[in-house]
């Protein structure tokens, strides 16, 4: 058969340096795979009896491994330390495949129909598949026709298990040794009050309030309780037996197996041990009630007589975790119960920690100075006392109530940074793995990614460049018609009121012409007067509005056109005068145009009138100057009324051609309205292109800065380091900076408390009451509290002492109230004072600090069942 390759590749890691025998969690290994196991494991034996479990292998192939986890088994026979038995590795690297052919394609698990052919070692068969490969079968014998199971494969040979035989010349038969077993095969009987730690099987029958099943033979009835299911395990107490069947109850569920109960035995003596819990007092100053907890010597010639080390009694461990068992278990019971606990130490190396122990169970007080006598005896004396010092102690626990608010704060936002950095380190170790298998699968990543990158970025840009030049082309568009259109507005409000102005000039000539026409009609009839008067032969006689007057006055002629007498007689007719509003017509119009003959008109009227004077045989038609003058203006006024109306033509023409452009020009705005917006269309539709090409700019720029930042992170991932820290220890850390850094720059003057108090008193007054006050408060600080309890629940307490001998007073006022007393001993105390003892170091703050924090524990653990029952309770009431 071949040999192992593990002699060349087992010993070497990738840089070819030779391992020792000791390998640790993260080592890599360059190994041969030698064998196969079931779901594709590869399976390699180290030089030092590790057997390494590699996953998703093949067989002979050469792989780098990464050593992830050792499997340890405790060995009870030799006093070494846990022996490992079997790791757990996972590929990192595939360095050489190998192909391993054999006559047959086998598997793990694949069943074959086989016949012996040969006889191998220690009652084994041989299969030989072809001249390299042989399946071993053991228990087996040549010439048997058997199912086999392939349960290992090797280079060279696979290992089977039989499944079934077939009938043959020579059927498989059970050896003699396995006939033997069944022969003297035989049922135990159960025995009452006998405890058992057995596993609930999954097939077990369920019959009313027990579980059914066989034990050993026998009919076993186990009842339900605890919240027991199928297939949990249990320590049992038979409580009934008969013939066939049993009945047992469950004692505890989940029970921890002896062995483990002596490493947890083992580990607490061990903590116990460093502690220094085990050192008593000098041998002279034994109490002779304390020779039962003290370690005894047990062979040779000083056989029961007690061990001494350096001159000092060592005190029995095992007794001392018994006693403090059951301590723990009663002081849990009493906190269930919500009694009140009074640690008394004086000591130097207690102090401290029976304060501090006080304070963080927050049910209990503390005597940690001196017991002064009468303390609990004389309580309303001291009641007197503490009354002196409660105001001062309530501004102080405001103060302290502000600084550890602040320290807090200031311990979760360094603890969060802390875990944030811890996280942080964690993801970049990941992603640095990743990368680096990435990298490992194509070296040219980074280089291809960032040229796909950058050919995108190019892209894009000309994308964006040619939206920017279509913009720039519309918007010169819509700046070309937007000053279109501003011109046609300048253009039609100039034409709006030149067609205003027009309409105003049509309608007053339109006026002007009514008002010529009608005094064209006035000037007609006069004409017609006249004539008629000349044809007649009577006088026309013009004269001023003066004398006009006159003679209508004389006269005294009736308002009529034309009034006269009979035909014989001589009379005067007068035209009468129009009204004043045609007046001014006239006026105005003669005002138009300026007669150059009025002069000799006048001369000729004066004539006339001289003539008509002297010469009075006619009749006489008297008309005034001004409508014999208006007669002439005749002429003017039509030719004037000719040159209106083709005016009037003009401006209707001229009229109609504004209508006709300002048409046009609404043409040409609804024209330029839809320009616009299409061409706003258009811009709302780039602008959408634009934004969206920011969008994918943006992102395209944000995987080029991730990508040189996963650059840097490979530079920069050797100096790397996760921090595997727990949280507990984290939190440690964490105490520790605040109590290096922060602590030193948090401390408050509590002076300035008492100077408050003192400022308006003399200095020697506030001096001598300073210190009474804090004579008061040094005694009494812890038991201010118990201020408003009475005296049956003062009586109530629970009293924990640390060193009986200097606690005497405190001992025998307690035994003198009733109250339950919890005492560490030493080898000088007497265990008979107390009722609930622990021997123990009294003299060492380590084994005080391993009591007190153990009795914090079990305290604060019941106190949290207690609230958790009340609110369930108070919730059922609802």
């Amino acid at each position: 058969m071949q040999t192992n390759y593990k002699q060349r590749f087992t010993n070497e890691n990738s840089n070819g340096r030779k391992l020792s025998s000791k390998i640790k969690i993260g080592d890599f290994l360059s190994l041969k795979i030698n064998a196969l196991g079931p779901k594709k494991i590869g399976l390699v034996e180290l030089n030092n009896g590790l057997t390494l479990l590699i996953p998703n292998t093949n067989l002979g192939d050469i792989v780098k491994v990464k050593l992830e986890k050792v499997f340890s088994i405790p060995s009870k026979t030799q006093k070494t330390k846990n022996q490992q038995k079997y790791a757990l590795g996972s590929v990192v690297q595939v360095l050489k495949k190998t192909n391993v052919s054999t006559t047959t394609e086998l598997e793990i698990g694949k069943i074959l129909d086989l016949t012996i052919k040969r006889k191998g070692p220690k009652n084994s068969g041989l299969v030989p598949i072809s001249d390299n490969f042989t399946i071993i079968v053991p228990n087996t014998k040549v010439g048997d026709a058997v199912k086999v199971e392939i349960t290992k494969i090797k280079p060279t040979y696979a290992f089977g298990k039989i499944v079934s035989a077939k009938n043959s010349l020579n059927t498989f038969s059970i050896s003699n040794t396995a006939k033997s077993k069944i022969q003297n095969e035989k049922t135990y009987k159960l025995t009452k009050n006998k405890t058992y730690n057995i596993l609930i099987p999954s097939n077990a029958k369920s019959v009313a309030n027990f579980f059914v099943f066989k034990l050993n033979g026998n009919l076993l009835f186990v009842k339900k309780s605890l919240g027991i299911q199928f297939g949990d395990s249990a320590k049992i107490l038979i409580i009934r037996t008969r013939e066939k069947f049993a009945i047992a109850k469950i004692l505890k569920l989940n029970p921890i197996s002896n062995f483990k109960k002596d490493l947890i035995v083992k580990n607490e003596i061990k903590k116990m041990i460093e502690s220094g819990i085990h050192y008593g007092e000098r041998a002279i100053r034994c109490n002779a009630n304390m020779r039962s907890y003290i370690w005894l010597r047990k062979k040779g010639r000083n056989k029961n007589r007690p061990f001494l080390k350096r001159g000092r009694h060592v005190i029995n461990l095992l007794k001392t975790r018994l006693c403090l068992k059951k301590a723990f278990i009663q002081l849990a019971k009493y906190a269930y119960l919500g009694q009140t606990f009074l640690f008394v130490g004086t000591k130097k190396p207690a102090a401290s920690l029976i304060a501090r122990t006080a304070v963080l169970s927050q049910t209990a007080f503390f005597v940690n100075s001196r017991w002064l006598g009468g303390m609990l005896t004389n309580w309303k004396t001291i009641l007197k006392s503490i009354s002196q010092i409660r105001p001062i102690l309530k501004e102080k626990q405001k103060v302290i109530h502000n600084l550890l608010e602040k320290r807090q704060k200031i311990k979760e936002r360094l603890f969060n940074k802390v875990n944030m950095l811890r996280k942080k380190s964690r993801k970049l170790m990941i992603k640095g793995k990743k990368l680096i298998q990435q990298l490992q699968k194509n070296p040219n990543y980074f280089i291809e990614k960032s040229q796909q990158l950058m050919k995108l970025k190019r892209l894009f840009l000309i994308q964006s460049k040619n939206l920017m030049e279509n913009y720039s082309n519309i918007f010169i568009k819509q700046e070309k018609i937007l000053n279109v259109t501003k011109v046609l507005k300048e253009k039609e409000n100039q034409l709006m009121q030149q067609k205003i102005y027009l309409k105003n000039i049509m309608q007053n000539d339109k006026n002007t012409f009514v008002s010529f026409k009608k005094l064209f009609l006035i000037g007609q009839e006069l004409m017609k007067l006249k004539q008629q008067t000349n044809q007649s032969g009577n006088v026309l006689w013009a004269v001023s509005y003066e004398k006009f007057n006159q003679i209508l006055n004389e006269n005294s002629v009736e308002n009529h056109f034309f009034s006269g007498a009979e035909e014989g007689n001589k009379t005067n007719s007068i035209v009468p005068s129009p009204s004043t509003e045609i007046l001014y017509k006239i006026l105005s119009t003669m005002k138009i145009k300026f007669d150059p003959l009025e002069m000799s008109y006048n001369k000729i009227s004066n004539k006339q009138m001289n003539k008509s004077k002297s010469t009075n045989t006619t009749k006489n038609l008297i008309i005034s100057k001004l409508l014999d003058k208006f007669t002439l203006y005749l002429p003017f006024i039509k030719n004037y009324m000719n040159l209106l109306i083709q005016r009037l033509q003009n401006c209707s023409f001229i009229y109609e051609k504004f209508n006709q452009d300002l048409q046009q020009i609404r043409e040409k705005f609804n024209e330029f309205s839809k320009l616009t917006n299409n061409i706003q269309k258009v811009t709302n539709n780039i602008q959408s292109q634009f934004l969206q090409q920011i969008f994918l700019f943006n992102k395209l720029n944000q995987k080029l800065r991730l990508l040189s930042s996963e650059q840097r992170l490979l530079k920069f991932l050797p100096k790397l380091r996760f921090l595997p820290t727990t949280k507990n220890k984290m939190y440690e850390r964490v105490e520790l900076l605040m109590k290096k850094f922060v602590d030193p720059r948090m401390n408050y003057p509590m002076d300035q408390i008492y100077d408050q108090k003192l400022r308006l008193t003399s200095k020697k007054i506030a001096a001598t009451r300073k210190q009474k006050w804090q004579r008061l408060e040094k005694y009494f600080g812890g038991v201010t509290q118990m201020s408003k309890m009475s005296k049956a629940q003062i009586s109530n307490n629970v009293a924990i002492i640390v060193g009986q001998q200097e606690e005497m007073n405190a001992v025998r006022e307690c035994k003198k109230l009733g109250i339950k007393m919890f005492t560490i001993i030493d080898t000088n105390c007497n265990p008979k004072l107390s009722d609930h003892v622990i021997p123990a170091n009294d003299d060492s703050r380590t084994s005080i600090q391993y009591i007190l924090g153990q009795m914090l524990t079990y305290i604060r653990f019941a106190q949290k069942l207690r609230f958790k029952v009340a609110l369930k309770k108070s919730l059922l009431f609802l």
